[in-house]
């Protein structure tokens, strides 16, 4: 057996369909076929039911293929680690970031990211914090970008920054500058990001911390799909709403004049990278750290009296 046949048959299992499976591996059908077919016979057991469409796999096959997707990721592991001693980063980087940190992080670092490393290819996509932990597990994702602490044993956490909340206020026509209670804020305008966004959590618990929040909920509810349609609807509709520091940076300035400072204790939230607990591409991890943190750290100020609000 050879380290192609096992990737042959994981392509396989994967697309459940030998000629997508050989298009995906760059070789003809019957070729990936055969290849296939002496490792079955080398080792005496049957992995695909070729006379199902799509494809099955036997169920001796998915013990086998269990196993073949651990030797897979540990030879990608060995790799990697060779490749480090010898100081050389190369091949594929993926990372994912939570969409309500993306749009306004990606922009401050990952130019100099890419031009620093220009022999790797790096793949960034905006994923939940749920399906960064998946994909962090299975070692489809190299780095994940969100709100922490996780509390999960089998990844590792690196904090970049804290950054604290604002309550961006259109419901109320006084530009009042004074830091807002929670205890005191009418909370009958609120407006949230829809489920699945830990940003909804993190406000919902902000708010959970004033009796008021339960009392005064209104009978509508909107839930925006991003922090920008949040704010465009907050305006519209002349709600209120809680707003990590980074989204308010490049507001306009009318929109600014609605932001207003919550009174101590200031909630925040910690933004970290993320990792599985072997994951091996420290180099690549720590030039990131430093990069992010060497654009976003001069553009915040964190008050000396925070609370923080650990995502859900």
């Amino acid at each position: 057996m050879n380290l192609q046949q096992l990737q042959y048959i994981l392509a396989v299992a994967e697309s459940k369909h030998f000629e997508k499976a050989a298009s995906k591996c760059f070789i003809t059908q019957s070729t990936l076929s055969t290849m296939i077919l002496k490792f079955e016979e080398e080792i005496g057991i049957k992995i695909f039911d070729r006379k199902t469409k799509p494809v099955l796999i036997t169920k001796e096959g998915e013990e086998i293929i269990k196993h073949l997707q651990v030797i897979t990721k540990e030879i990608r592991t060995l790799e990697n680690k060779v490749q480090e001693l010898k100081g050389e980063i190369t091949g594929e980087f993926k990372i994912g970031i939570i969409p309500t940190v993306a749009p306004y992080l990606l922009p401050l670092f990952l130019s100099e990211f890419v031009n620093k490393f220009s022999k790797v290819k790096i793949v960034v996509q905006e994923m939940t914090t749920l399906d960064i932990q998946k994909s962090l597990k299975n070692r489809s994702l190299d780095i994940g970008i969100a709100a922490i602490p996780l509390e999960d044993p089998e990844l590792k956490e690196y904090i970049l920054y804290n950054e604290q909340f604002m309550l961006f206020d259109c419901f109320n026509d006084r530009h009042d500058k004074s830091h807002i209670n929670l205890t005191n804020m009418d909370y009958s305008h609120l407006i949230l990001l829809e489920e699945g966004h830990c940003l909804r959590t993190q406000v919902r618990k902000i708010c959970n911390l004033s009796k008021k929040y339960s009392e005064n909920l209104t009978n509508f509810e909107f839930r925006a799909g991003s922090i920008d349609s949040l704010i465009r609807f907050t305006k519209s509709y002349k709600g209120i709403t809680l707003l990590p520091y980074m989204a308010t940076i490049d507001l306009q300035k009318e929109d600014k004049d609605r932001l207003k400072s919550l009174a101590f204790p200031v909630p925040i939230r910690s933004i970290g990278l993320i990792v599985h607990q072997h994951f091996v591409k420290k180099r690549l991890l720590e030039e990131l750290s430093m990069i992010i943190q060497s654009s976003v750290l001069p553009l915040i100020s964190i008050p000396t009296e925070c609370k923080l609000i650990k995502p859900l």
